[in-house]
């Protein structure tokens, strides 16, 4: 818990759980707080792209550091390759998993990646093995940046297209 201070019900997190020598994300809002374990409504993210990339040797430096410690401002490196994801509803124990309080706008705009399913998008662009396949996923995702109405994810989707060079 970094931050505010303590974490109370209403709340959103960012929390990392150990899966197999490496960290999933939950994010969510806490519905409920038992002494040091949070009930927490919201979705787990499984960076299953970047895990096999860093297997694989492909990845070094910053992006395989990521996997070991993720946090709510470095985690677009797990985000800009293929994730799993679904709900997460289950309790959260402050004593065995790092928790940080994040904002609502944090949130949405982590949530929004997933939820427009942005993570496969940019993979199409990174995985493409012909230079045609490459420009018709930078098509697709151009399309869906212009479609996308919340302003924040907007904006943030635009800032990671433009660092990795896809705008």
């Amino acid at each position: 818990m970094f931050g505010r201070g303590r974490i109370k019900r209403g709340d959103y997190v960012f929390a990392t759980q150990n899966e197999n020598g490496y960290r999933i994300l939950v994010i969510g809002r806490v519905h409920e707080v038992k002494g040091r374990k949070l009930s927490v409504l919201g979705s787990f993210i499984r960076p299953v792209g970047l895990m096999e990339r860093v297997k694989a040797g492909v990845v070094h430096g910053r992006p395989a550091q990521v996997l070991q410690d993720p946090d709510p401002n470095n985690c677009i490196f797990m985000l800009i390759d293929r994730v799993e994801s679904g709900a997460f509803s289950d309790e959260i124990d402050l004593d065995n998993t790092r928790t940080t309080w994040i904002n609502e706008k944090r949130y949405f705009v982590l949530d929004g990646w997933i939820r427009e399913n942005l993570p496969d998008l940019f993979s199409h662009i990174f995985r493409a093995s012909t230079e045609d396949e490459k420009q018709y996923a930078r098509t697709v995702l151009l399309e869906k940046m212009n479609s996308l109405y919340e302003r924040d994810l907007k904006e943030h989707v635009y800032a990671v297209a433009r660092s990795t060079r896809i705008l």
